[in-house]
């Protein structure tokens, strides 16, 4: 189900604009993230720069308040950052677009079913249905392992 920002409130955003900023919300929903804290992502990872609460609820047609909870939620998560305007106690945020800031967002739900996984193990009477979820328990303990090394890599042969 596709929802849609109403354009009233987003005149200066572009229909394929718009589109990302409901796909990510919707996206994120797959995370726990609330809808509207995942559409917020999204409009803050297509800004150039920091952007104000005002600026953001207006654009997503949100209650400030709303937002102001939603990019406290995305500061926590690792996927923005406040920055202090000079002269002002206000903070704008401006989206983490890193691959390290959504592996360790994600990374709690890798452990969480990783958990899980350990879980069903000790809970199947079946030898070979323990076995294979023991395994992948420790597939998934050693990508969470080996994750932050290869991103590590990656960025080192791009900055070459």
């Amino acid at each position: 189900m596709r929802y849609v920002l109403q354009k009233q409130n987003v005149q200066h955003l572009t229909d394929q604009q718009h589109e990302f900023i409901e796909d990510m919300g919707q996206h994120l929903l797959g995370w726990g993230v609330a809808r509207n804290t995942g559409r917020i992502y999204g409009y803050l990872l297509l800004q150039p720069g920091t952007a104000s609460l005002d600026q953001i609820a207006g654009a997503v047609g949100l209650a400030k308040s709303g937002v102001s909870l939603a990019t406290r939620q995305l500061v926590q998560l690792g996927l923005a950052r406040g920055v202090g305007e000079r002269g002002s106690r206000r903070l704008l945020y401006e989206a983490l677009p890193s691959l390290e800031a959504i592996y360790a967002a994600r990374n709690a739900q890798a452990n969480e079913l990783m958990e899980r996984l350990r879980q069903g193990a000790r809970a199947t009477e079946s030898d070979e249905r323990r076995e294979q979820l023991e395994q992948l328990a420790e597939m998934m303990r050693e990508f969470i392992e080996l994750a932050p090394s290869v991103m590590r890599e990656m960025r080192e042969r791009r900055e070459q």
